[in-house]
């Protein structure tokens, strides 16, 4: 603190003589040193990966985990508390999150960050043309607790039909009712079982709900987890203001665990004859190759798009596509094929509620979020507000969610930085910033739960970032169910409430849209294909399912069909879809799995 001091004074050294200077002085340090204060005591675990690349060649590890995200760190962590006798090798591409990650309202400014892989999806001429190189960005986290270090944080399960259809398609195990142990031991880890959560305030909540009530939708507020027809505040992962990166919560006591960071794995070791994996080839970050082995098995839990590139690259994945790449085809299966991810769809509507924010009173929230971890900084707006919607009318399953955000007027801190992260194309963000000149802005973002659109995901001839095909609106059905969600909001512009705020959709100016007229089905249907985008949630490419059912990869236990000890536990399992964000039902394969491994090798108590 004294050469904090120090430099300040002299900087500017006549402000901070005298009294009052002196008591400034230390009130300004006291504001400098907070920020190095947003981690509190906890301590990233340690990079073991000169430990790694000293030992002996052909030192063998019982267990190779192959990324640190949401289920990786789940995984690898209690395996190790489990088996403190076995050496357990966690393999991660990133390295530390960035204290930026900490801080809830920052989601939007850890895109396209070092903490970030920032895919793009390919050009298709149907999708994505309101974007930079006609391309969505798929943001998805690099580094420990992967996505759970850029995402919105936001908790919820699903509805339990979505966890009955895996059991349908032929998953012993994974119904709902086999899952709510899991749901329910992870809500009791991250404190988020209390029904009776105050939350945050904003009056943003009441006027959305009002508007749902006139519409006859039941509101639930923090009662339950389940993803259900009405409306919802949703649980945030968040604790004392920040982020609850999960991989804090599963890294504490890992002292066993060896976590290699900044290294890629370039490919799994599988022998072709037995078709055994038993290694990885990894490359680090300085350059530095090598083999590393495994006793007992290699688990992917790369992510829903590096995990079916790591399998391709080993030999395992579609004949035809692997042998056009020049890779021998060691086991032909479906790989990266039933990619499928929540489209969300951006509306903007004008408010009379002309509030504006000055940088001053910014500066005065960021004061307020770093002495007190409280304020706009500690939450992500009205982001965790939420309704749900059955456009068929015929269940408590919903089909569409609406997620929401609002601007102030002529909003110069949050607006631009938010659209720029998405990619859009220039003069379409200034469309929407001159909008905002004129009126505060409100977002609703119907979101299509259940696509039937389906992509794939293949390799690119320089092996590094694969060719991502989302194949958004190939199926009619889910464009119908989008003009479906926005006939909705053209209901909720009806409700009292939005008139009395004078709550309007706005014509944002799109070239090829603007020949048609606004709010007709012409101009919604071009509208999608310009400004619909990912909300970060791809699925489904390492697809989970009986061996004789043609399009899956691994099994019910996780297993890669054909390959002895290759098993995946990731978001790319997932036979369809959940509908709501994936997080929560990441984080339970993850478990599940854990109970699946203890299963087949024999387990004493955790210590």
């Amino acid at each position: 603190m004294e050469i904090l001091e120090a430099n300040i004074t002299a900087t500017c050294p006549l402000p901070f003589s005298g009294i009052t200077g002196g008591l400034f002085l230390k009130a300004v340090s006291t504001v400098v040193a907070l920020h190095c204060t947003i981690l509190d005591d906890f301590q990233w675990p340690p990079d073991s990966f000169q430990k790694v690349i000293e030992e002996e060649s052909g030192t063998s590890y019982d267990i190779i985990v192959v990324g640190a995200g949401t289920a990786g760190s789940l995984l690898a962590s209690r395996l190790s508390n489990i088996y403190p006798t076995w050496k357990i090798l966690l393999i991660e591409a990133g390295d530390d999150p960035g204290i930026d990650t900490e801080i809830p309202a920052f989601l939007f400014l850890n895109q396209n960050s070092s903490n970030d892989w920032s895919y793009k999806t390919h050009p298709d001429g149907y999708s994505c043309l309101g974007f930079k190189d006609n391309s969505c960005i798929w943001s998805k986290g690099k580094g420990l607790g992967g996505s759970s270090s850029i995402n919105a944080m936001i908790y919820l399960r699903g509805h339990p039909k979505d966890y009955s259809e895996w059991y349908n398609l032929g998953n012993p195990g994974w119904d709902y009712g086999d899952l709510i142990t899991y749901f329910n031991d992870q809500e009791v880890l991250f404190e988020i079982t209390d029904p009776y959560f105050k939350g945050y305030d904003n009056e943003w909540y009441n006027i959305l709900d009002t508007a749902w009530n006139e519409l006859n939708f039941s509101s639930y507020h923090y009662k339950g987890h389940e993803a259900v027809v009405g409306t919802k505040k949703a649980r945030l992962l968040t604790r004392n203001g920040k982020r609850m990166n999960t991989a804090k919560k599963y890294f504490k006591d890992v002292d066993k665990l060896y976590i290699m960071k900044n290294t890629h794995v370039v490919d799994v070791i599988i022998e072709p004859e037995n078709k055994r994996a038993y290694g990885v080839k990894i490359r680090h970050k300085s350059g530095v190759l090598k083999d590393i082995f495994a006793k007992k098995e290699v688990i992917l839990s790369a992510g829903s798009i590096a995990t079916p590139q790591l399998l391709m690259l080993s030999g395992i994945g579609p004949k035809s596509h692997l042998e056009e790449m020049g890779i021998d085809c060691i086991q032909d299966l479906k790989v990266g094929h039933n990619l499928q991810d929540h489209i969300i769809l951006p509306l903007f509507l004008k408010t009379n509620k002309n509030i504006t924010v000055s940088p001053e009173v910014i500066d005065l929230l960021l004061l307020q979020y770093m002495l007190t971890k409280t304020g706009p900084f500690a939450t992500i707006g009205i982001t965790d507000y939420m309704g749900f919607t059955d456009t068929k009318e015929n269940s408590d399953c919903p089909d569409i969610q609406f997620h929401y955000t609002n601007f102030a007027k002529n909003d110069n801190f949050v607006l631009k930085p938010y659209l720029e992260g998405l990619g859009y194309k220039r003069y379409i963000i200034k469309s929407i910033e001159e909008l905002n000149k004129k009126y505060s802005l409100l977002g609703i973002y119907p979101t299509l739960l259940h696509p039937k659109s389906k992509g794939e995901i293949f390799l690119s001839k320089s092996f590094n970032a694969p060719i991502i095909k989302s194949n958004y609106f190939q199926h009619p059905d889910d464009i119908d169910t989008f003009l479906k969600a926005i006939n909705f909001v053209n209901k909720l512009e009806e409700t009292s409430i939005f008139k009395e705020l004078e709550i309007e959709l706005l014509n944002i100016s799109i070239r090829k849209c603007n020949k048609h007229s606004f709010k007709t089905d012409n101009y919604w249907k071009c509208y999608m294909r310009h400004m619909a985008t990912t909300i970060y949630h791809p699925v489904g490419t390492a697809k989970m399912g009986p061996q004789h059912d043609n399009n899956t990869v691994v099994n019910h236990e996780l297993l890669v069909h054909g390959i002895q000890n290759l098993r995946v536990v990731d978001a790319s399992i997932m036979p369809t879809i959940p509908g709501a964000n994936t997080m929560a039902a990441t984080l339970v394969i993850a478990q599940k799995a854990v109970d699946i491994i203890k299963k087949q090798y024999g387990a004493r108590d955790e210590l």
